[in-house]
């Protein structure tokens, strides 16, 4: 341990520097603050025994500058005088020798000194530690977002480009996830020039869980080879659309059994020649018919979500979807968000929503939901995630 004594009376100096050598310390002496200062920067000190009354009054500006510094260095000051050192008077000092010549206090107050700066060491070493374990914290943070937003735009990418799939037909969507990543999910295409297949699904729960189920739901539900919406029938040599509740029995008992991981859907199939919509509902909301005469009903019944019972059997609807209607499929998180006052978003504020921009194009109804959304809710983020599907017969 090194210890520097600043006194410009070299009589307590030198009888000071001998007995500290004694004890085995490594010592500088400065006669004034000028000389201290210059060792304090050369040399690594922990102790700093400094005399009030004889560095020519600027010891003050000695102590302040050891303050300033990032390397902390203990301080004891003391005097010649016959007049005892209050805190008071040298408040930068961290104790007060009142003789520096008696062997017995300057070993008792060296002791302190050592306990304080092993503690302070200790102190320094958990914070570098702690500094080390919030750096790689810091990359992992920023590693998981720069993923999960990687993983957000993907996720994004699988939903619908296209507006106008059919000349007397449109659709379109929003989607505004909770967090980075959706349990929503939505999607519509045609098949065999005449029949257009949409649905929309909420996944349970929130964040990669349920994004990742939404995902594979949304890969599944594609006209592809394994697919519960279409048969291969070998005597005709083409693909048979699967009738709407066949197609939610079949994800019902795929999916079994999901726990917390369970689902609700709405899958239609839109015949474009008769306007007749046939559509299984799991669990979902009820779809919103806006009629021609600027009224809305809800369509459909309930059911049950897919993933919970393995043995249980689904219902059809059927409703016609004639020019200048629109069915609206959207997920339970519009009427879950709650504004300022803990009030949630009803039925009825979000039917006058789509029944006053019913003339508008479906772009501009949804840019207006979403404003009147955020505008509900105000600070802070949805509590879960919000998703509409509109469906306009021209």
């Amino acid at each position: 341990m090194t210890i520097l004594i600043a006194d410009n009376f070299e009589p307590t100096r030198e009888l000071l520097r001998a007995r500290l050598q004694a004890y085995g310390y490594q010592v500088f002496c400065a006669e004034d603050s000028e000389v201290a200062q210059e060792l304090l920067d050369e040399h690594t000190t922990d102790i700093v025994l400094c005399n009030w009354d004889h560095l020519d009054g600027s010891v003050d500006v000695l102590c302040d500058g050891i303050r300033e510094s990032t390397v902390y260095r203990y301080i004891i000051a003391y005097t010649s005088s016959s007049t005892p050192l209050k805190f008071g008077s040298c408040s930068c000092a961290d104790d007060i020798l009142d003789e520096p010549t008696n062997a017995v206090q300057l070993q008792m107050r060296l002791l302190a000194a050592k306990k304080t700066l092993n503690l302070q060491k200790a102190l320094a070493e958990q914070a570098e530690a702690y500094k080390a374990v919030s750096v790689k914290l810091d990359m992992a943070y920023q590693t998981l977002h720069t993923e999960l937003q990687a993983a957000s735009e993907l996720q994004l990418s699988l939903l619908p480009t296209v507006s106008d799939v059919h000349p007397r037909f449109s659709l379109d969507w929003l989607v505004l996830p909770s967090r980075y990543l959706a349990g929503d999910n939505l999607n519509y295409f045609m098949m065999q020039d005449r029949y257009l297949i949409f649905y929309h699904l909420d996944v349970a729960g929130h964040g990669v869980a349920s994004a990742l189920l939404s995902v594979t739901l949304n890969q599944l539900l594609s006209p592809q080879p394994g697919s519960p919406m279409v048969r291969f029938d070998p005597n005709l040599e083409l693909k048979r659309i699967v009738p709407p509740v066949d197609v939610v029995s079949e994800l019902n008992r795929r999916f079994q059994p999901q726990g917390d991981g369970y689902f609700t859907i709405i899958y239609g199939v839109l015949d474009t020649e008769t306007n007749l919509i046939r559509f299984c509902q799991a669990g979902h909301p009820s779809a919103i018919k806006i009629r021609k005469d600027g009224t809305a009903i809800e369509v459909g019944e309930g059911g049950f979500p897919v993933g919970l019972w393995p043995e249980m059997t689904y219902d059809e609807t059927q409703v016609e979807l004639n020019p200048g209607e629109r069915l609206v499929l959207y997920s339970d998180g519009i009427l879950a968000c709650q504004n300022a006052d803990g009030e949630e978003y009803s039925m009825e504020r979000l039917k006058w929503l789509l029944i006053e921009n019913a003339k508008k194009s479906l772009k501009e109804t949804l840019q207006a939901l979403e404003d009147d959304l955020y505008a509900w809710r105000g600070a802070g983020e949805f509590p879960d995630d919000i998703s509409l599907l509109l469906l306009e017969a021209k």
